[in-house]
């Protein structure tokens, strides 16, 4: 399954906009400085965020981002549909067998495995549909207060 780094990137980016706003003014140039990023790729990760109305951005001098919803109304899934596409056929890059093909395999492997594959894109949504930002920013406290080892983030104490 390909994921790009752009989801990495736009939970980092609202995971650090979610912590430090609003007190300090995050701008791309700050997030591609905590993600070793080119801020380029930075603005781009913002615009998408921004288009999906995860983030209000601002331009200018004195211009910066801020989150356009609360941290707990914000799931990794919308995060992924901001940033990827969630089309079975793009996540895994079938490749194409020619319809006249005599291989019984070549004719019907689409059909025999879209559905796994489609089951998998199902319960990955799923799954990220539970993981809220502000299930993030607490595991994030909890990890920087020594309160549960590292091994243990999926499994943090009640929200």
């Amino acid at each position: 399954m390909r994921v790009s780094k752009r989801f990495p990137l736009a939970v980092h980016a609202l995971l650090f906009v979610a912590v430090l706003s609003p007190k300090t003014r995050v701008t791309s140039t700050l997030v591609a400085k905590s993600t070793d990023s080119n801020p380029v790729t930075v603005r781009n990760i913002f615009l998408k965020l921004s288009e999906s109305g995860l983030l209000v951005t601002a331009a200018g001098k004195n211009g910066g981002v801020n989150l356009a919803k609360e941290p707990k109304e914000i799931t990794l899934w919308d995060i992924y549909q901001a940033t990827e596409t969630e089309n079975v056929e793009e996540i895994f890059k079938f490749h194409e067998a020619e319809s006249d093909n005599s291989c019984p395999v070549a004719r019907n492997f689409y059909q025999i495995l879209y559905p796994h594959m489609e089951s998998a894109v199902n319960a990955m949504k799923t799954d990220m549909e539970q993981v809220t930002l502000e299930k993030l920013i607490h595991e994030l406290k909890c990890l920087l207060q020594n309160k549960f080892p590292k091994k243990d983030v999926a499994h943090s104490p009640e929200q």
